[in-house]
């Protein structure tokens, strides 16, 4: 296989959806941590074959990124490919296949697939990730006040919505948003710590944004870091009345994210803004991917 070059960001490519035993619903437990302005990290259960361990749920990574470990040095080789970082950070990495991965659910059975492929970095000082494409052909909600993700439950009350396609391949997510009175597209992501903006949309609009830090150490979820800035979003809008303002978020210059993503996408929509609302995320169609979400009880 010759090398591929990935981005870290939110791709819908697996080959098969993940495996349903039986009727009804699972649920899954999650772990969430806190971080400065809001932000924070979201962790899961997973099980490779007879190692189990947590993973950082990462709906902004291509494909699903584990370190090199004794546990997983055996794995078939299946290529090389480059994962780019949100800040710019390149790792050439190896894809390899793993076997009866799950996510462990707490209730209900476990969501699996047989085969899996992953991306085997030599050396991270990030989380493993587990990337959306492990979800295609599932439909679940990211509840963050039980704290849980249920798959496969009772349909969540609102009108869904369809993600935007981004990206030149078009297997990158996005949500419509309005920042002030600016449209753009905001990639979700769940491996962000913290939202962020890009530079030249904040140059464009300096008064959506007030700001808050000169110098603040941000890092990716793979790992590396970088000094940027924190401004204030006075207002956010996703649509049918779900407004938020003065929401914290990173601003650098998307750089290479940007020539991913397309320009139209100045947002990276992370913790801070996602664990606001509980969400419903139905990618069993992939060329119809959609969401819903309900804003968090005070």
């Amino acid at each position: 296989m010759t090398a591929l070059k990935r981005l870290a960001l939110l791709l819908l490519v697996a080959a098969a959806p993940p495996a349903r035993a039986g009727e009804g619903s699972s649920t899954v437990t999650i772990t969430l941590t806190q971080a400065a302005h809001g932000g924070g990290r979201v962790y899961v259960p997973v099980r490779f074959g007879n190692v189990m361990g947590a993973m950082r749920l990462d709906t902004g990574a291509s494909t699903s990124r584990i370190k090199l470990a004794p546990w997983n040095k055996d794995l078939p080789i299946l290529g090389q490919s480059d994962s780019t970082g949100a800040l710019g950070k390149v790792t050439r990495c190896e894809d390899v296949q793993a076997t009866n991965v799950a996510l462990k659910a707490e209730q209900g059975n476990n969501i699996a697939r047989a085969k899996y492929d992953v991306t085997r970095c030599a050396a991270s000082d990030g989380d493993d990730l587990l990337g959306l494409d492990f979800f295609k052909g599932a439909r679940f909600t990211l509840d963050f006040e039980r704290r849980e993700m249920v798959f496969f439950g009772p349909q969540m009350d609102g009108r869904p919505v369809l993600f935007q396609p981004l990206g030149p391949d078009q297997r990158l997510v996005g949500i419509s948003i309005r920042a002030g009175t600016a449209k753009s597209l905001g990639l979700f992501d769940t491996g962000a710590e913290i939202s962020a903006v890009d530079q030249q949309f904040v140059e464009r609009h300096r008064g959506l944004f007030a700001p808050v830090e000169s110098k603040f150490k941000a890092s990716e979820a793979s790992g590396g870091g970088a000094v940027s800035r924190i401004y204030k979003i006075k207002t956010l809008d996703l649509g049918d009345g779900r407004v938020l303002r003065n929401v914290h978020a990173l601003v650098y210059d998307f750089g290479a994210l940007r020539e991913a993503l397309g320009p139209q996408t100045a947002f990276v929509l992370g913790v801070n803004i996602l664990s606001r609302f509980n969400w419903a995320l139905d990618f069993t169609k992939p060329t119809q991917a959609s969401w819903i979400a309900r804003p968090r009880k005070p």
